[in-house]
């Protein structure tokens, strides 16, 4: 079979296959695929002659486990220099056009050529489902192992290391002309959108007049440039490149984030799709995305320069020096001042972090350093009342309500707690905080506090540990805002008040934690609680080899900062009581 698709030259030449387990045993006679940071084509037999093995890496500039395995797939093409081994990447997603590809390779971050599969006709015949998938072909270009590249990386999962390599065992094997053990793995990773048939004629759901308004409000916070999301949802088209992911994770309520088990309307920031938004979505997707007419589109949302305080910042305060993240390798925590000293008392009405690398940074904590303090002092057990505010996958910044603000004393300054996480890509980052000042003196003042338990010890292969904290409030107070915090062991947390009579009310509860999306609740109706009040958080961990996040599940975890270690805070934000 043959196919032709101009300007791109591609042709394809595949033999007879079985359909399972796909592809393994197909024989791939010959393709032509463009390669467009050199505009030149590049063929498989012409390039393949002699070789001991061809690794074909279907991948994406935009997916996040892609990204993630830039490191391991270099890595493997060096171990290979000398044995006769072929590597390409292909682009076959739809978001991938052909200057985004150009423009990744010539970043030089895979030390192989990327081409461009348009219509995904290559990835097709391949049988490809997400990205990233690798096929391996022996010298005669028959498909010998086809999957995921090892069990490392997937979405929401980042294992400190390795413990099933299939790429590199099928790739030995071929090399050595031994054989491949495990022929097949599935893939996991981005689900690959591919060219659709035209839109239903008698579709009624169209982009532009009842999805647009569902993305603005819904997912693009994240998802814009500049902000967390992998990929932007700002357009038509990106929607569109995109609708396969967000089919699979609409359908299953993956996104948007949100964790805790409350009714709708219990917290005000719920970023739950309705049931209307999500079978909007699912019937635009089925009905093959269509646009409709621009003019019934919704005004663009409106967001100052990027940041999502809701106005442009009255300051914003940015690191003096750029610090330099390594490709590869684990990296230090970094303290770093930000600004000058507040030379006069300052009431902040809305604090957001935002790090100009986010690739890179893990978390950033904004501190409060008090006149006279030193940074060992305020990090000690009483350090969450020094929080300013934070950046970590799927928070939000603080926004105060009316007559609230946050207080700076005269001679404070700001620093930075920033975790790096390398990629890949060496890069200099310069986070930075924007400050939001009162236009007039508070009537209350917001406090921030961290029930925090630094003396456990989570046993080996315990899948269901408890661990407990509770701060207690001297004086009658108004909850505003919680936030629980572990690391990737944690499986559930949930908050309680329990007042000085023993009467106790849950008022969060996670009954599935995700340590990549570290989400604030913000109570509808703020949660007002006596003198003498003790605030209780329960938090379990797993630690067994059924947490496909556990880095080791035969080691004892004890509190840290690291990722391998653990964190039991519950944080909060609250005010005095009137």
């Amino acid at each position: 079979m043959a196919w032709l698709l101009t300007p791109l030259t591609l042709t394809l030449f595949l033999a007879e296959v079985p359909e399972s387990p796909p592809p393994v045993g197909t024989r791939v006679a010959d393709f032509t695929l463009a390669e467009p940071a050199t505009k030149r084509s590049w063929n498989l037999a012409a390039n393949s002659r002699n070789a001991h093995a061809v690794v074909i890496v279907f991948t994406s500039m935009t997916c996040p486990v892609c990204t993630a395995y830039i490191p391991r797939l270099t890595e493997l093409a060096k171990r290979h220099a000398e044995d006769k081994v072929v590597w390409i990447a292909v682009a076959s997603h739809a978001a991938d056009d052909t200057d985004a590809v150009a423009a990744f390779a010539r970043e030089a971050v895979l030390p192989f050529p990327i081409l461009k599969d348009d219509g995904t006709l290559l990835a097709n015949k391949l049988r490809v489902e997400r990205v990233p998938t690798v096929i391996v072909l022996d010298g005669s270009r028959t498909v010998r192992y086809a999957g995921r590249i090892d069990d490392q990386f997937s979405p929401g999962v980042s294992k400190a290391k390795v413990e099933t390599a299939e790429l590199a065992d099928a790739l030995a094997a071929v090399v050595n002309n031994t054989e491949v053990t495990i022929k097949h793995t599935p893939a996991a990773g981005c689900r690959l959108t591919r060219d659709r048939a035209a839109p239903k004629p008698a579709a009624t759901t169209t982009y532009h007049k009842n999805v647009a308004a569902i993305l603005q409000s819904r997912c693009q916070e994240c998802h814009r440039p500049g902000e967390a999301g992998p990929f932007p949802l700002t357009a038509y088209n990106h929607a569109k490149s995109w609708s396969a992911m967000i089919r699979e994770v609409v359908a299953d309520d993956v996104m948007p984030p949100w964790h805790a088990d409350a009714p709708r309307g219990h917290f005000k920031n719920d970023r739950r799709l309705n049931t209307t938004e999500k079978r909007t979505l699912l019937d635009w997707i089925d009905d093959g995305c269509p646009e409709g007419n621009a003019a019934d589109a919704p005004a663009p949302r409106a967001d100052a320069d990027g940041w999502r305080l809701g106005r442009a910042p009255d300051a914003v305060l940015r690191m003096e020096k750029a610090i330099p993240v390594p490709a590869h390798g684990t990296v230090s925590y970094e303290y770093v001042l930000v600004g000058d000293a507040f030379t006069e008392d300052k009431w902040l009405s809305g604090i957001e972090v935002r790090p100009e690398q986010r690739a890179v940074v893990h978390h950033i904590i904004a501190f409060l350093l008090p006149p006279n303090a030193s940074l060992l002092t305020i990090l000690g057990p009483d350090f969450g009342r020094h929080m300013l505010g934070a950046y970590v996958p799927g928070d939000q910044p603080i926004v105060a309500g009316p007559g609230q603000a946050r207080k700076i004393p005269k001679g404070s300054k700001i620093f930075f707690e920033i975790h790096y996480t390398p990629n890949g890509r060496a890069v200099t980052d310069r986070s930075a905080i924007g400050l939001c000042y009162a236009k007039e003196p508070p009537t209350t003042e917001l406090f921030a506090l961290a029930a925090m338990n630094a003396k456990f010890r989570i046993p080996p292969g315990a899948d269901n540990h408890e661990v407990k904290s509770m701060h207690t409030f001297p004086k009658a107070a108004v909850l505003l805002s919680v936030t629980p915090h572990m690391h990737v062991r944690g499986k559930a947390f949930r908050y309680e008040t329990v007042t000085k009579e023993g009467k106790r009310a849950t008022i969060l509860n996670v009954p599935k934690y995700d340590f990549n999306w570290q989400a604030s609740y913000d109570f509808a109706e703020p949660v007002t609680v006596p003198a003498g009040t003790r605030l209780e958080c329960t938090a379990w961990y797993d630690n067994s080899t059924k947490n496909p996040f556990n880095p080791d599940p035969g080691k004892t975890i004890r509190f840290g900062n690291r990722t391998i270690d653990e964190m039991m805070i519950g944080f909060a934000l609250y005010h005095d009581a009137k």
